[in-house]
Order: C-alpha cells, then sequence, then structure tokens
C-alpha cells in the first residue's frame, strides 16, 4: 500500500494520543470521518492482517482515503450508515467528530451494536472547560474561531463530566485513557482560588480540567437489560443544590414520568438522619440512599432491580445492596463492582452479584422491612460499613451488584470529620478487627474511649466534645482571618461599590 500526497486545503495529520490506544488485538476497525484516511494508514502499518474500514463525507478526501484504506464509505453518519454487520467490529474511531453532529448519542448508540463482545469505542474530544474558554466566558466575549475548541463547526460542547454521562447513557462504559494537555496553565491557580473555594472547587481538581485541552476516552460496551424496572424510592440528603441539579436529578430514572419515588432531605445532621426518614416516608419496597453527586445512567433502574432479583434467588434474604464493595479474605482487600468515580473508572466486575464485607457509601439499598436502620452518630462517614456490619450481625447477606454509574464529587481530601466517624464505628464494633471499609482497613482507635460508647454521652463528655469543637473553630476562624481571600475582601468590595 503507497502513501500518496495529501488534498489540498484538507487535514491529513492524524492523532498519535488515538493510535497509541487503539488495542493490538483490533483486528477490524472503523475509523468516522476518516478523512484521507492517514490514521488508518498507520493502523494497517502497525498490522498489515487488519481490515481498517472508514466513513468521509467530503468526496476528494474519501478518494484519497481509499488509496490507503480498505474500504471507504462516502455518507453523512447522521443521515445514514453503511450496511456493516452488528457484532463484527473490533474497534470503532471518533477523532475529533462527535462535537461536529447535532445527534451524536443516537451514532454512539447505533456504533455500540456494530461492536464485538470484546469492541472499544475511541474518542478524542475538545474541553468546553479549557482555561482559554473559561477566560472568554469571564470577559463575555466567546467568539467562535476557524479552528480550535471554538471551532464554528462544532454544534455541541463536552466536559469531562457531560461525555462520561453520555457514554453510560447509550449503554457503554467510559475509561479516560488520556489527557491531551495544553499547559501553561498552573500560574492561574493562585487568582482564581478565592473564587474557587466560593464555588467549592479544590484547586487541584480545577487545574486538570483548565489545562485539559482534548480528553481521549475509551469505552466498552455494557450488557443489555430488557427486563422492566420495579418502582425504587430514592433517598438523598442535600446541601449542594447546584450537585443535585447537575447529577442525581437529571438520572433519567429520576425524570417526570418514571415510576420512582424521590425523597430529598435537606438540614439533616446526618445520612442516617435522611435515611431513615425515607424508611419511614418510602411507598416501594425498595429504598435506595443515593448521594446527591451520583449520576445515575439510562437504563440504571433496570440494571438495579434485575441484578436485586438474581442476587435474592442465589443468597435469599439480602441485607445491603451496593454497586461498589470489598471482600476480605486471609489478609487481603478485595474490591468488587463497577462506578466511574470523578475521573477514574473502578472496574471490578467478575461474577456478580456477589457477596461481600463491605459497601461503599454512594448507593446502598435495602428492602423497606427489613428491620435495618442507619446510626445517626456516624455523621456523612461510614455508614455503609456499619449497616453491612448491622445486616451481617442479623444473619443477612450485602451484596455488590452490575449497575455501574458515576459518581461526580467535588471533594479531593478527607474530611475531618471522617476520624471521628471512623473512631465512632470502632467503638460501636470493638470486636470487629479488622474493621474493613472501602476506606482502608481499621484495626486500632486513635485514642482508646475509657468506657464502651452510650447511646447517650455523658455530661462530662458532652462538655469535653464542646470544648474541642471550640478549638476547631477558633482555628478555623483564625485561618479564614488569615486567608488572602479575606485580606483581599476590602478591595473586592470597593471594586464593586460596596463600603
Amino acid at each position: 500500500m503507497l502513501e500518496v500526497p495529501k488534498s489540498d486545503g484538507y487535514h491529513d495529520g492524524f492523532n498519535e494520543h488515538l493510535l497509541r490506544h487503539v488495542p493490538s488485538s483490533a483486528q477490524r476497525i472503523l475509523e468516522v470521518g476518516c478523512a484521507q484516511g492517514r490514521l488508518g494508514y498507520e493502523l494497517k502499518r502497525q498490522q498489515p492482517t487488519r481490515t481498517v474500514l472508514g466513513i468521509e463525507r467530503d468526496p476528494a478526501a474519501a478518494e484519497v482515503a481509499r488509496t490507503r484504506l480498505d474500504d471507504v464509505f462516502v455518507c453523512d453518519v447522521e443521515v445514514e450508515l453503511p450496511d456493516i454487520a452488528p457484532g463484527t467490529l473490533d474497534c470503532v474511531i471518533f477523532g475529533d467528530v462527535l462535537e461536529h453532529l447535532y445527534d451524536p448519542e443516537a451514532i454512539l448508540r447505533t456504533v455500540r451494536d456494530l461492536l464485538s463482545p470484546d469492541g472499544v469505542v475511541l474518542v478524542c474530544v475538545p474541553n468546553i472547560c479549557h482555561f482559554s474558554i473559561v477566560k472568554a466566558l469571564l470577559r463575555a466575549d466567546p467568539m467562535y474561531q476557524p479552528s480550535g475548541l471554538l471551532d464554528a463547526t462544532h454544534i455541541r460542547f463536552f466536559s469531562q463530566a457531560t461525555f462520561i454521562k453520555m457514554l453510560l447513557d447509550v449503554g457503554l462504559l467510559p475509561d479516560v485513557v488520556d489527557t491531551i494537555s495544553s499547559g501553561g496553565t498552573d500560574h492561574v491557580i493562585p487568582a482564581a482560588t478565592p473564587l474557587l473555594d466560593y464555588v467549592g472547587v479544590p484547586p487541584s481538581r480545577a487545574l486538570r480540567s483548565l489545562d485539559a485541552y482534548q480528553y481521549i476516552f475509551r469505552a466498552t460496551k455494557l450488557p443489555t437489560v430488557d427486563t422492566p424496572s420495579t418502582p425504587i424510592t430514592f433517598v438523598a440528603c442535600v446541601n449542594d443544590e447546584d450537585q443535585l441539579n447537575s447529577n442525581l436529578l437529571r438520572s433519567p430514572c429520576l425524570w417526570p414520568g418514571t415510576p420512582h419515588q424521590l425523597l430529598p432531605y435537606r438540614g439533616m445532621r446526618s445520612a442516617a438522619d435522611g435515611f431513615n426518614e425515607g424508611l419511614a416516608n418510602a411507598t416501594n419496597d425498595l429504598v435506595v440512599l443515593v448521594q446527591q453527586d451520583v449520576y445515575l445512567p439510562q437504563g440504571w433502574d433496570q440494571r438495579f432491580t434485575d441484578q436485586v432479583a438474581q442476587a435474592e434467588q442465589r443468597f435469599g434474604p439480602l441485607g445491603v445492596i451496593g454497586t461498589f464493595g470489598l471482600r476480605y479474605h486471609h489478609g487481603e482487600l478485595e474490591h468488587l463492582g463497577c462506578a466511574v468515580d470523578r475521573d477514574t473508572l473502578l472496574d471490578f466486575t467478575g461474577d456478580l452479584p456477589a457477596a461481600v464485607d463491605g459497601l461503599d457509601e454512594i448507593v446502598l439499598g435495602v428492602r423497606r422491612d427489613s428491620g435495618l436502620r442507619a446510626e445517626p452518630r456516624l455523621g456523612f462517614h461510614l455508614y455503609g460499613a456499619d449497616l453491612t456490619l448491622t445486616a451481617a450481625d442479623a444473619g443477612l447477606t450485602n451484596v455488590v451488584v452490575d449497575a455501574p454509574l458515576f459518581h461526580n464529587s467535588l471533594f479531593a481530601e478527607v474530611a475531618a470529620s471522617f476520624h471521628e466517624s471512623r473512631e465512632v464505628l470502632l467503638r460501636k464494633w470493638p470486636h470487629v478487627r479488622p474493621l474493613c471499609t472501602n476506606m482502608g482497613r481499621f484495626d486500632t482507635m486513635s485514642t482508646p474511649p475509657p468506657t464502651p460508647l452510650e447511646p447517650e454521652d455523658s455530661r462530662d463528655e458532652q462538655i469535653a466534645d464542646l470544648r474541642r469543637r471550640l478549638d476547631e473553630t477558633e482555628v478555623a476562624l483564625d485561618a479564614v482571618l488569615g486567608s488572602r481571600t479575606w485580606r483581599m475582601r476590602g478591595t473586592l468590595a470597593r471594586m464593586v461599590g460596596r463600603t
């Protein structure tokens, strides 16, 4: 196969990042928007036995591509797709294509059906959250450009999070396998820190997003579930309306017209307060405590209830049901389940549903009449570990089910209150050592208590606790008063015309 000169005025480069992530085992490959076929040419140079097909809308470019690839179809993928048998492709590639389409979800759904059981979709998409876009928005002048992130032909715009949600919705399990960074944005963080503090975004997390020019996603097929979902009562403790509105409330299974019940609770002192109240008010037998920053993709409710039914057939009465958990045996922790956690794919599916010793708190389901209740003294941490221990004590089986979701948390570090919850958990279960959770194994307490934990702390303990909290408040206040944000408040006030 000979390499031919590129056509005048048409891009003939190729994305080396995409090339690196095409599986070596892929033998039958389709590139959507193949241009002059340069990427396919490189793929065939790697392995001449490969069959590489292309789809290209521009006839002149397609003619060039035909000299490099095995076949090229001239068509607009939003109007028609070539006649390719379902289940026959090992890899489908979209290199900077989906942002030019009106309905990329529909194309991805169709392409998913063309994949072989182990097939993958590789996608390169621009990041709308890059600093250059943020800067243009702050200047109120985000003009379209001849090329780049604001290319005038871009119709859809994606962040890392929104693209993860879209892939999950079409039945593909996403993994961010590469980030094409622009560099030169770290200087922005010191200036942006007051604003980042205000919106609750850790600077380290913001830097990754602001510096990312493009993302490379690798996605595999999720099994199809055709059985209808049984009604679920979802319970959520809410303290961030933006997170709620962008994630949990955007979950397709919670849109108007679905059979499920949503009980959001605000101002709760602990996750247990909301969960226990939700159990009392639930109209459905299956009750799921879900965090506000979780996105449940299209079909999640069907997957979850189908897996619960399988688990009950396999194990009998269930205790707590989750989507990510662990087993502890022979001194080792084994994780089970599948979720996209922030920008990381956690995929430990194996043979699910499976019995486990502990569960992560992102999603916890119980039967309403199970008798299980959450522990208020744990606050907003480790209640999943406590619930599973309680269920196991009652002779019930805790399980992880195969129902992938997206946990879109903003948090980057463990809160100080986590350590208090850890102590409470260890005091409540003194005979369980090591006590294993998804945050690690706990063997000993920081300071052993003089007496076992009682339902209500004594007056002396309350006074000691109050003094400790006052000390913490003073430290926090000193930090605020000494912060750059506080020192700048006078300047900021004068800038906005306030006294």
